[in-house]
């Protein structure tokens, strides 16, 4: 069994004011679009303006919230790298391919085709940190960030002295949307943000954004972890959703009763959301349940910012009214549940105690 590792600092960048230290979801910013673009923070504030002119979107994401997550961790030493993307510079892949159509493979630029790679976001991190250790990222669709959390937790179960900088990103593309559009995975009917629940008010499809999310963590304590994920699981397919949460509860040796609140990813969509209301009825039905999804959007890896928002709770025990699905007051907040999935498949559960 991989043994836990421990949370020391955390930073995200959303559709929400999540870089603002005191802000803790009392209000969200609404919006009323399908795609909705991440709010841009003041990156000079953290990267040197001459670097920022030469970094696509989610090299600028990835290494802000970084740098909030090792500024809220009192460190700027890290041994290793791990991070997840589902689709990873997507802006400068689409750039790439359209200027390779309209210029027949004649004068290419190569800056967009270097930076359109998936891992540009990961070395660019390590570049600005001066980290030469182990650098891995993940691509794995709706479960990147899940793998390398995985692969977080083996690595330090072998470097049990390191310190690692774990995260997940994903940035729009133009096109790409254009494209989710046609093959109806965007909901077109009365797109809004914070996105209704209820099932009288759901429509078809999702609302699509991007953002990053990092964590500082390690195999030690520490005088003060914000948490520690004690375990991780994904399923790219299942006709049984409960049984798989069900399962992962069960391998660690733990029953429905030792869950204070369970985070789901709830999305609005009246095809999949049917699937945590099965999890939450059969499983949850007397524990307090929260959302996330339908105020921060949808994209491969924000399942990163649910962690984020778990740490939160941790931190600030309580639970914003805005994402609670129901009123049942936890019994305490030391363990938390999140599971999500996305359009169906790459189911995911992670547990993290306080």
């Amino acid at each position: 069994m991989i043994k836990p590792i421990y949370i020391h600092g955390s930073g995200c960048v959303s559709i929400q004011r999540t870089v603002d230290a005191d802000y803790f979801f009392e209000d969200v910013q609404a919006y009323t679009q399908n795609v909705v673009p991440v709010v841009d923070p003041d990156y000079k504030t953290l990267i040197p303006a001459s670097q920022l002119r030469r970094m696509n979107k989610s090299m600028r994401m990835a290494i802000f919230a970084s740098k909030l997550a090792l500024k809220d961790a009192g460190t700027t030493a890290i041994d290793a790298v791990i991070t997840g993307t589902g689709l990873g510079c997507l802006r400068d892949s689409e750039r790439f391919v359209e200027a390779l159509m309209e210029e027949e493979g004649q004068l290419l630029n190569p800056t967009p085709f270097i930076q359109s790679t998936h891992n540009m976001a990961a070395a660019s991190i390590a570049l600005a940190l001066g980290c030469k250790g182990y650098n891995m990222t993940y691509v794995n669709n709706a479960n990147s960030f899940e793998s390398a959390l995985l692969d977080t937790m083996v690595y330090l179960a072998e470097h049990p002295q390191q310190t690692t900088l774990l995260g997940g990103v994903d940035e729009l593309g133009v096109r790409s949307s254009q494209f989710w559009d046609l093959a109806n995975y965007l909901k077109r009917e009365t797109p809004s943000i914070p996105i209704p629940l209820k099932a009288s008010a759901a429509t078809v499809g999702e609302i699509a954004a991007e953002g990053a999310a990092f964590f500082v963590v390690s195999r030690q304590p520490g005088p003060q972890p914000y948490g520690k994920v004690t375990a991780t699981a994904t399923c790219l397919e299942t006709t049984d959703a409960k049984a798989f949460v069900g399962g992962v509860l069960e391998q660690e040796g733990l029953d429905t009763r030792a869950i204070d609140a369970v985070i789901m990813g709830c999305n609005g969509d009246t095809r999949h959301d049917p699937l945590y209301q099965g999890v939450s009825e059969a499983l949850f039905a007397d524990t307090a349940q929260l959302a996330f999804k339908h105020i921060l959007g949808e994209y491969d890896t924000v399942v990163a910012s649910a962690l984020f928002l778990a740490l939160g709770i941790f931190r600030h025990q309580r639970i914003p009214r805005l994402l609670r699905l129901n009123d049942i007051p936890p019994r305490s907040l030391q363990r938390i549940l999140i599971y999500t999935q996305r359009r169906g498949k790459n189911h995911s559960v992670i547990l993290v105690e306080r």
